[in-house]
């Protein structure tokens, strides 16, 4: 009889947990459904996970190191009054008082990203200043580069596909915008880091 009373006991207290996780669980979620609601949208854009808009104050910038916190990274690039927004791995995403294009630009020796909000799963997203592109025909790749002012970075033959970085001061948006109507292209979108995988 006393393991059964013990057994209801702890099947009772589970349930309680549970229903505090979730209440918690429900505000976390709710003040995260707020916050992004106060965010400056930019332009709208393509990605390889669907459509994405741009936050013209959220950036991103990764530790230099283990021991670096997310507030030393900041000062470091002279942002050190920034809310910090969320972190993915090593990278730091951060609301600015500036608004600013979607260009990557270095401060404090670092790069600073621009960020976008995902419209299928509300995902906040990195974008390092890379072009993923399948051209229609492969021996295109080279005049590709050269008429969008991009460089080749990386060529994959057998998958069709070329990897192109911007120059300092393009805005990605635009950059991936002229690849999509550039008929020479079967496929282009930035990459966007969403979700990071961490060692443990």
């Amino acid at each position: 009889m006393n393991i059964r009373i013990a057994a209801l006991a702890l099947l009772l207290g589970a349930q309680a947990g549970f229903a505090q996780d979730y209440q918690t669980a429900k505000a976390k979620a709710a003040e995260r459904t707020a916050m992004l609601d106060t965010l400056q949208r930019g332009k709208e854009m393509k990605g390889s996970n669907g459509r994405y808009q741009l936050l013209t104050q959220v950036r991103a910038v990764a530790l230099s190191n283990d021991s670096e916190t997310p507030q030393q990274a900041l000062s470091r690039i002279g942002e050190g009054g920034a809310q910090v927004v969320e972190t993915k791995g090593r990278l730091v995403l951060f609301r600015s008082a500036q608004v600013q294009p979607a260009v990557v630009r270095n401060a404090g020796g670092a790069s600073v990203y621009p960020t976008a909000l995902s419209a299928r799963n509300a995902t906040l997203g990195v974008l390092t200043g890379t072009l993923v592109v399948r051209p229609k025909n492969m021996a295109d790749a080279d005049a590709i580069a050269t008429s969008h002012g991009l460089q080749k970075s990386k060529t994959y033959p057998q998958l069709q596909t070329v990897f192109y970085e911007v120059k300092p001061g393009t805005d990605i948006a635009d950059a991936s915008a002229a690849l999509q109507a550039d008929p020479r292209v079967e496929l282009a979108y930035p990459e966007i880091i969403e979700h990071v995988r961490v060692a443990k």
